[in-house]
């Protein structure tokens, strides 16, 4: 999944944040990078679409920078939606996740993602890894080596479980969260019952690797997986993000999309149907 990414370039204040992140992502196996920037729709019609080979050229000096560092290297230049266009990119180069920025608040507790990240998380119809930045995130250069599952054990959960077990043997020990509600409901209790069942497979996929297994009954899901990720060290948030059908737009889900929202750690996004 890792080994080739895509890479959206906006030459905003985030792409400083996303550049320091790349030699991280080797841990995961990633070799390969698409760099892809895309004039917004509706940019053809302005006086400055002449400028395309400029945005080309500022691509080049940032592909000769990222060689540097050991990775093969790809452009792309798009043209017209966002969101669709990085798809469309990722799809043809054959990246297997596309990483982004998400934008920070002007206050220190609340993320949110751009309306252009936003609409990505819910459109892509692969993986998408997002960068957090703004006032108060701090991301190490460690290579990333801790990576938490936040999962219920649904369907929908099942692309973000097959990615975390696929990460495991590259990292140390991992962390699965599940947030329920029996503790304030009696009548959840084979719910319970049913998730733990769940987290055993699991474990039994994971083999000799293992995770650590942190099951709540009760609180705010998004809340406490942000805090359990904080107090055991995670560097990646791993979660699902809930579909419609294969021929209609994504959605994130509420858990999801306020995850993204919180998130101090890279966090990436695994469609259901992945």
């Amino acid at each position: 999944m890792f080994e080739h990414i895509l890479v959206a370039v906006d030459f905003s204040p985030a792409w400083g944040q996303m550049e320091t992140q790349l030699d991280r992502l080797r841990a995961l196996g990633c070799r390969r990078l698409t760099l892809a920037h895309v004039l917004a729709e509706g940019y053809t019609r302005a006086p400055e679409v002449g400028h395309v080979p400029h945005y080309e050229e500022r691509l080049n000096a940032i592909a000769a920078t990222v060689r540097e560092q050991g990775f093969e290297v790809e452009k792309a230049i798009g043209v017209g939606n966002v969101a669709t266009e990085l798809e469309r990119i990722a799809a043809t180069h054959g990246a297997g996740v596309i990483l982004a920025g998400s934008h920070g608040h002007s206050t220190l507790r609340d993320l949110f993602l751009g309306s252009t990240v936003l609409e990505l998380a819910r459109r892509a119809r692969r993986p998408l890894l997002l960068v957090p930045f703004g006032d108060g995130v701090t991301l190490e250069p460690t290579p990333v080596c801790r990576p938490l599952l936040a999962t219920d054990g649904s369907a929908a959960a099942a692309g973000a479980e097959a990615a975390f077990l696929e990460v495991l043997p590259r990292c140390r020990r991992g962390i699965v969260v599940s947030v329920g509600r029996w503790d304030d409901a009696p009548e959840r209790e084979p719910e319970r019952e049913a998730l733990e069942g769940h987290v055993k497979q699991l474990a039994q996929r994971a083999g000799e690797r293992g995770f650590d297994t942190v099951l709540l009954g009760q609180g705010k899901p998004s809340a406490e997986i942000g805090r359990v990720a904080e107090e055991k060290g995670a560097d990646l948030l791993i979660i699902g993000k809930r579909g419609r059908n294969p021929i209609t737009d994504l959605l994130l889900g509420s858990t999801a999309e306020a995850v993204c929202r919180q998130a101090r750690r890279l966090t990436l996004l695994v469609p259901a149907h992945d």
